[in-house]
């Protein structure tokens, strides 16, 4: 049998008072002329735990004009299935920097998954407004929808770094870049002149930011850049024998495990014979243990300071209280700095990579 909900009606009756009496009790704040006595009050107070009613918050805070509401929408779907865990950094966080703030996170999960990716047109809009202000966090975007968040003034910041023609859209993104073009420096001090980028050529901001952190640093150092599709792993690994590459920097949508159990097939040891750097966290998670050379994505950090930024977009022009302690003075002079934040990735020194093989052994394998 269903339990009944209490509501302010039931606690006005038990006390004997207005519905207006139990809201101001509730509020705790008595408007000015409106006079409720201790004896009133202590009614109201014990029939509230008589009845156990509790107030809606979302009601109550829309009331009072400050919902102190701050919400994430996700463009993929939040939680892990099949081991991927891409959000779960990113939202520990968000929760660490909300219970600093003090503000509460709502999770939008309402709108549907289409080709993998959710879309906020629709009323999608409309229940953004429930939050002050939204994280959005994921890899395919919709960019008409960030244009028309944009064009309507609501508050939000996007983890992950995107551009717009006006370099508007508030971020706090990862810096790739520098962090990729750092795994070609190490490699090419132990020697190694054939290094190979291997990931999917897609349009994804993260993807480019890599992509150009490789073709500079080679450029820059007047080695040959090399492209390779590691989806298919035995065929991947057959043309880097034959091309006679002896580094690769693997992209996070690849399997290591599975590329190294490729390379071992064909007689060839990590890094023994080939070193292999990783260009963030893997989307899997590694099976085997092994101590993975590269960098990692600072997700928790990228998380917190996105929230905080937007929290301080959300209040630049309102007054401090006791539950936001960020306040609205030189605090929040946004500055562009404080919208486009990039952070570094800080590398990891791992095992997977040696000494170039032509530095160990007398001979090299099929030079190009």
């Amino acid at each position: 049998m269903p339990h009944h909900r209490s509501t302010q009606a039931d606690v006005a009756a038990l006390a004997g008072v207005s519905q207006a009496t139990v809201s101001i009790v509730l509020s705790g704040h008595t408007p000015k002329g409106v006079r409720i006595s201790d004896a009133t009050r202590n009614r109201v107070l014990e029939a509230l735990r008589i009845t156990g009613y509790s107030a809606n918050p979302v009601a109550q805070r829309l009331a009072g004009g400050k919902n102190q509401l701050l919400g994430v929408f996700t463009y993929e779907k939040t939680f892990p299935r099949g081991g991927r865990d891409f959000y779960g950094a990113f939202l520990n966080g968000i929760e660490e920097a909300a219970e600093q703030l003090g503000v509460d996170m709502l999770l939008f999960t309402s709108a549907r998954v289409v080709d993998g990716r959710r879309r906020l047109a629709g009323d999608g809009w409309q229940r953004l407004g429930i939050a002050d202000g939204c994280l959005l966090l994921g890899q395919q975007e919709d960019r008409e929808e960030l244009q028309h968040l944009l064009d309507t003034n609501y508050p939000f910041v996007f983890i992950g770094k995107r551009e717009t023609d006006k370099h508007l859209l508030p971020y706090v993104g990862a810096d790739y870049v520098t962090a990729t073009a750092r795994q070609v420096d190490r490699l090419a001090a132990l020697g190694h002149t054939r290094i190979a980028y291997a990931g999917v050529q897609s349009d994804d901001q993260s993807t480019r930011d890599r992509v150009d952190g490789y073709r500079d640093a080679m450029t820059a150092k007047g080695l040959a850049p090399r492209f390779l599709d590691l989806r298919d792993a035995a065929r991947g690994t057959g043309e880097i024998v034959e091309s006679g590459v002896t580094a690769v920097l693997l992209a996070p949508e690849n399997d290591p495990d599975e590329i190294v159990d490729a390379f071992e097939a064909r007689g060839l040891a990590v890094p023994r014979d080939v070193s292999v750097v990783l260009l963030g966290q893997p989307h899997l998670p590694p099976r085997r243990g092994r101590r993975w050379s590269g960098f990692s994505v600072p997700r928790e950090e990228m998380g917190a300071r996105a929230l905080v930024l937007l929290s301080r977009i959300v209040h630049q022009d309102a007054e401090p209280t006791r539950r936001s302690p960020v306040r609205p003075s030189a605090a929040l002079r946004l500055t562009d700095a404080d919208y486009h934040q990039i952070i570094d990735c800080p590398d990891v020194e791992g095992d997977t990579v040696a000494l170039a093989p032509s530095l160990t052994r007398p001979f090299e394998r099929n030079p190009s």
